[in-house]
């Protein structure tokens, strides 16, 4: 059983890996920037596991015969789909998360609201991880606008459960199925959760130390080129000091000597910056 799991494991990972590589790779040979670059691979996860991830639900829905959720999941694995060719084509990270959390948003909640309404965990953590997203790639100012979303869908159910306002439920809902499907949906939703997001900061802080190591390089660099342009100073003023003793110029000797102990100080004082820093 274990050799299945791990074989299966490792199928997925190259898929993976082989799927990275054709949407994001060349995007992210194109930029610089390592936060955009962790932005990408984020959204990239993102897309990636949670189109794998609709393959169980969607087997619940058919098991359950809810009828809104077998509709609604092929459009939102569409909406996923077409966020990985907007990344494979260079779209900005800010453009492809926008319309990857509004989507991830809005097509759940319509799926709740058809659903009696249904508010349990399965919907509460992909309405927080959308919003999550927003933040994270576009700004704060449009995570906020989702939470003012569904905080206006959360004041809707309020009103029609208070009222007693009925409406159209999937023919395949039931209380009973959905709780004993709870757990399972809510484990591969929370498994989503840490690959992506914890992958994501990950990300950041590999390329932070690859960025870090860069610029020791070449603080490095500089400091040799200084070091050796001040030697190479030192080794002509010696060597003409050496001919002015030889010819018995002291006033030239002493000015020689004179520069070969300020290029040394000058030497010191590269070496004290490096340290220093």
């Amino acid at each position: 059983m274990a050799k299945h799991f791990r074989n299966a494991w490792l199928f997925t990972k190259s898929i993976y890996l082989s799927s990275e590589k054709a949407v994001i790779g060349n995007v992210l040979q194109r930029t610089e920037n390592t936060y955009e670059q962790a932005k990408l691979r984020l959204i990239f996860d993102y897309l990636f596991f949670y189109t794998l991830l609709l393959f169980p639900i969607m087997l619940l829905a058919m098991i359950s015969q809810n009828e809104v959720n077998m509709l609604l999941i092929p459009c939102l694995v569409t909406a996923l789909l077409t966020g990985l060719y907007l990344l494979r084509r260079g779209v900005a990270a800010r453009v492809v998360g926008l319309v990857t959390s509004c989507c991830t948003l809005i097509i759940p909640i319509i799926s709740s609201f058809f659903n009696s309404q249904d508010l349990s965990p399965r919907y509460a953590i992909v309405w927080a991880m959308s919003i999550l997203l927003a933040y994270i790639t576009v700004n704060i100012r449009t995570a906020l606008a989702l939470c003012g979303i569904l905080c206006a869908y959360l004041s809707v159910v309020a009103y029609v459960k208070i009222n007693g306002i009925p409406v159209y439920v999937s023919s395949g809902y039931s209380d009973t199925f959905q709780l004993m499907s709870n757990p399972i949906t809510v484990i591969l939703y929370m498994l989503f959760l840490i690959r992506a997001l914890g992958q994501y900061y990950r990300n950041i802080i590999s390329m932070e130390q690859q960025r870090t190591v860069e610029k020791q390089k070449q603080h490095l660099s500089l400091i040799n080129q200084n070091l050796t342009k001040q030697f190479l100073l030192v080794k002509g003023f010696s060597r003409s000091g050496k001919a002015a003793f030889m010819k018995g110029e002291m006033e030239l000797l002493e000015a020689c000597f004179t520069e070969i102990e300020k290029q040394c100080g000058t030497a010191i004082d590269y070496l004290n910056e490096a340290q220093e820093d």
